[in-house]
């Protein structure tokens, strides 16, 4: 991931996604399972894959003002819960999926250190609206 102008990396580490939910409902076939890197800054949150060609394909991209309730979820705290904002999301499947166009997703993913993640994606997000 290519940082941006006055942009810094906070946290980054190695990602599945366990759950996505748009408007209630399941979206399995879109992104569980999917596998790839998490990168937080201090602008935005992104997650990344690497494919064959090299070069890293952005799964998706959400500026930190578009995420809330970041907290931990399971008995030994290994997935990352959040909601997303679509309409602010940046992805290529926006194009071929209308319902990811609008409303709120809940992403479930499962990251190493969780605890950290968790805490800083809250300040990440509370920083940046204090900014706002």
């Amino acid at each position: 991931m290519q940082l941006r102008q006055g942009e810094d990396e906070l946290q980054s580490g190695k990602v599945t996604i366990k759950e996505f939910t748009v408007k209630g409902k399941s979206s399995k076939e879109m992104l569980e399972k999917l596998e790839g890197t998490l990168y937080l800054t201090n602008y935005r949150l992104v997650m990344a894959r690497e494919v064959p060609s090299g070069e890293p394909r952005v799964i998706f991209e959400f500026p930190l003002g578009a995420l809330q309730n970041a907290e931990t979820k399971g008995v030994f705290g290994k997935i990352l819960n959040f909601e997303a904002d679509l309409s602010q999301m940046h992805t290529a499947a926006k194009e071929k999926r209308p319902e990811l166009k609008k409303g709120f997703a809940k992403f479930s993913v499962k990251i190493h250190d969780v605890q950290t993640w968790a805490g800083q994606l809250s300040k990440a997000i509370k920083d940046r609206r204090e900014e706002m």
